[in-house]
């Protein structure tokens, strides 16, 4: 009996070691700069990067051909920068410092206007910031727990705290009506833009950590800095799954619904990539990016489709995930 029991345990055992050695990875794209990247985000398309160095450049990419296309001057470099993102129309970069969004023409390598933002705490900085898609409108996230709803246009901006910690994480619909906040104090919440009533809001006992949107707002996944990871529709607020895994927690940063598919990618601070079924929280697997330095991170990533996954990593290596392989899973 006893025997019957080790061979199905070492069958156990070698079928985990073949699942392991499925080969995602078709290695490095190239290395962007060997600074590394502090901040790093693909454009809506995947064509272009907007990033953020340890040398306190910020510069607009190619994918394709991994060279640079626009530099902002070292003088016009905000002292702190709190982040940078590109319109999703790509005539536009937007640079939060710690009282303001600069936003430049890229057509005209101009800056081309500044508006500055705050809490209601006095000297409150932000923390998140996201432009709507058809830059109109932002939203302008501070320290504080604040939401800034600003309408560029008419330069109208409601001011409200739903939160009581730092909001890191805003996400807009493909519409500009609808966004997605998430903050340390553990909150996360769904919102009409104008209104300062969720539409839906979720607590979780410990900060969020991570957060993802699937492109037609029908869902979201967040994590906690713990050991609750969900995802939840954004309809009604009802969980569809929560992640299974064998360890007693793992650390989720990013996160990436994958286009038309179930998968869901995330990154932990270990220089690892891990792929999930949402529909059912299973995990698929594990794997650990290239990296020059220990403690390498995943900044970014990005899919077309459900075929291949791109990655930014902090010491500024892209590199390409064929995904293929896990249909058979």
């Amino acid at each position: 009996m006893w025997l019957k029991v080790l061979l199905a345990a070492l069958c156990v055992v070698m079928l985990s070691a073949c699942n392991e050695e499925i080969q995602l990875s078709q290695g490095n794209v190239g290395r962007l700069n060997d600074s590394g990247i502090a901040i790093g985000h693909f454009s809506k398309d995947g064509t272009k990067l907007v990033t953020f160095d340890n040398q306190k450049q910020i510069q607009v990419w190619n994918v394709a051909t991994q060279q640079v296309e626009f530099t902002v001057p070292k003088e016009k470099t905000p002292e702190f920068v709190r982040d940078v993102a590109l319109s999703e129309d790509l005539k536009m970069l937007v640079i939060a410092s710690e009282s303001e969004l600069a936003f430049w023409s890229l057509s005209k390598g101009k800056l081309v206007t500044k508006v500055a933002f705050g809490g209601v705490t006095p000297g409150a900085v932000i923390t998140a910031m996201a432009i709507s898609p058809k830059n109109d409108k932002a939203i302008v996230a501070m320290a504080d727990g604040t939401i800034n709803m600003a309408d560029l246009h008419t330069q109208i901006n409601n001011r409200f705290a739903p939160h009581s910690r730092p909001v890191q994480h805003v996400f807009w619909d493909d519409k500009g009506e609808l966004f997605v906040t998430g903050a340390q104090d553990g909150k996360l919440a769904l919102w009409k833009f104008g209104s300062a009533e969720p539409i839906f809001m979720k607590e979780f006992d410990h900060r969020v950590t991570s957060v993802a949107v699937r492109d037609d707002f029908s869902a979201l996944f967040a994590s906690d800095a713990l050991n609750e990871q969900v995802v939840t529709s954004l309809t009604d607020g009802q969980s569809i799954s929560e992640l299974q895994y064998m360890s007693r927690f793992k650390v989720f940063r990013k996160a990436l619904f994958i286009k038309g598919s179930e998968l869901l990618a995330t990154s932990s601070s270990k220089s690892h990539l891990s792929i999930w079924n949402a529909k059912n929280g299973e995990e698929l697997g594990t794997w650990q990016i290239s990296f020059v330095h220990d403690g390498a991170t995943i900044v970014d990533m990005y899919a077309a489709d459900r075929h291949t996954l791109l990655t930014l990593s902090s010491d500024g290596i892209l590199e390409a995930w064929t995904l293929n392989a896990l249909a058979q899973r």
